[in-house]
């Protein structure tokens, strides 16, 4: 529940603020940048909107414990903050799933 309530401030200020959030991390764990810029360093139309931005903060924050060392900064702040959201995204999703599954093995 402290992350869905950080979430709530994270996720629109990524999605909806300025670019420099997402360029920021695009530059630290895309794995193909020249898909998402061009060759001046400009992001492509097509992944500006804030639901195109927002999903693939949230792709990221996913793959986190995964794609972690992408990552060529040394910011400490950038590790705990991209920790505690990925964190909070598989707290999230297991939850869900574990839910599903005593749902569905009828344990409830």
């Amino acid at each position: 529940m402290a992350w869905a309530v950080t979430a709530i401030i994270i996720l629109p200020t990524v999605s909806l603020g300025s670019f420099k959030h997402i360029i920021f991390i695009d530059k630290q764990l895309a794995k193909d940048l020249d898909k998402y810029y061009d060759k001046n360093g400009y992001m492509r139309p097509q992944y500006q909107a804030s639901w195109d931005v927002g999903s693939r903060f949230i792709d990221y924050c996913i793959a986190y414990p995964f794609i972690r060392k992408r990552a060529s900064t040394d910011s400490k702040k950038f590790k705990v903050f991209m920790w505690w959201n990925a964190s909070g995204m598989w707290s999230w999703l297991g939850g869900f799933i574990f839910g599903f599954l005593a749902k569905f093995l009828d344990i409830i």
